[in-house]
């Protein structure tokens, strides 16, 4: 059966193959989450997976094309413009919060943490693989932050080469960087991190047959979004006490003449983004695809050697094929799970999943587990730079 811990202690797993996964749930307070205010007949909140999968069963386009604006105006057109430097826009993004998290640096105290880790390892184990199912930069960001502000000695690597022109490669994540002194034949691994984009990020491009990664967005905002289908359909779902079943599919929204020719516009645009449709969990186009499943190879490879271990944090399992992976990987005794739990209730719902599992650690706290308890209170060191 899993255990329920309350801590994770980093002296018992430096020396492991260390893995973590991280989803949406590390940026909540500067970028939304695919959750919804809206609840189905059961009481369960409704997400924009499920919504999505709602809306595809019953057929009706018009409504299902309006929750694909509604995210991409909530979770993706805010990464793909986030500037971390500028104070302006960080403002605007969090405003109308309750509370403001201050995940930036949340991110670079992760980074010094895994940092730490990494210098007492062995140089011939000097990486750690980083998996994200989030479109963001916040770990690159992050990471050049420090390296502005005190040099730290680590390579981020995102799995491109190139100077002007950078290519995404899977073998990428395979390369080490060595500093060898000029003076004698002295020579040393660079610690490293890998950033593993497992659903896409908002700057890869497509290329022929090939990704391009480019940290700049600004020509490829959607604009063909109808303003009053679409403000309908935000008060519909955000209202207080939304329900599912209440939606008159009839009545609650008119459309216009021009919606149909909006939408196909705005369908065009949008399956050119590098990012997985949220309903099944794939990308629309099969470059993409293709890199996506090569990703959970590495993955499920990463997890197969002995004493090899991953941390999960902020990430729900919705994806079928990664909790999948996860659940055969599991089946190697010599591999352990961390899963970070924001409420102990969680811990119900993922029991169906991984209950079963001996290597399989539940972490807790008394307090919400979100970004800043985690490098607080659950995965941290004494001496952090």
């Amino acid at each position: 059966m899993a255990e329920i811990i309350e801590n994770i202690d980093i002296s018992k797993i430096r020396d492991q193959e260390l893995n973590f996964l991280f989803g949406a749930g590390a940026s909540v307070g500067l970028f939304p989450t695919l959750a919804t205010k809206m609840k189905d007949s059961d009481g369960n909140w409704e997400s924009i997976e499920t919504l999505a999968q709602y809306f595809e069963d019953l057929v009706q386009d018009d409504y299902k094309s309006l929750l694909f604006m509604y995210y991409y105006k909530q979770c993706i057109e805010p990464v793909m413009q986030f500037e971390w430097n500028n104070q302006e826009k960080i403002n605007d993004l969090i405003k109308n919060r309750t509370e403001r998290i201050d995940v930036i640096n949340n991110y670079k105290k992760f980074l010094c943490t895994l940092l730490s880790i990494l210098e007492t390892k062995s140089e011939h184990d000097k990486k750690i693989n980083l998996f994200t199912t989030n479109y963001d930069s916040c770990f690159v960001e992050a990471f050049e932050n420090l390296d502005e502000s005190t040099k730290v000695k680590l390579t981020l690597n995102d799995g491109s080469h190139g100077f002007k022109i950078k290519t995404l490669e899977v073998r990428n994540f395979d390369l080490l960087k060595i500093r060898k002194s000029p003076f004698d034949n002295h020579q040393s691994v660079i610690p490293q991190i890998n950033i593993i984009h497992l659903h896409g990020s908002a700057y890869w491009r497509k290329k022929n047959e090939s990704i391009q990664i480019q940290y700049n967005n600004d020509d490829r905002i959607i604009d063909d979004i109808p303003d009053i289908e679409f403000k309908q359909f935000q008060e519909m779902i955000e209202k207080d006490d939304a329900k599912r079943d209440d939606i008159d599919f009839d009545l609650d929204i008119i459309f216009s003449s021009s919606f149909k020719e909006n939408s196909i516009s705005f369908w065009d645009k949008y399956k050119k983004l590098p990012i997985v449709n949220p309903t099944k969990w794939k990308f629309h186009e099969t470059v993409f695809e293709e890199h996506y499943y090569q990703m959970l190879r590495y993955m499920s490879y990463m997890l197969e050697k002995r004493n090899s271990t991953l941390i999960t944090f902020g990430f729900s399992f919705a994806d079928e094929h990664i909790r999948n992976l996860l659940k055969r990987a599991l089946n190697n005794k010599y591999f352990t799970m961390y899963i970070c739990c924001f409420k102990k209730e969680n811990i119900h719902y993922l029991n169906k999943y991984f209950g079963e599992f001996n290597n399989v650690k539940y972490v807790v706290s008394d307090n919400n587990l979100d970004f800043s308890e985690f490098n607080k209170e659950i995965f941290t060191l004494d001496d952090v730079l």
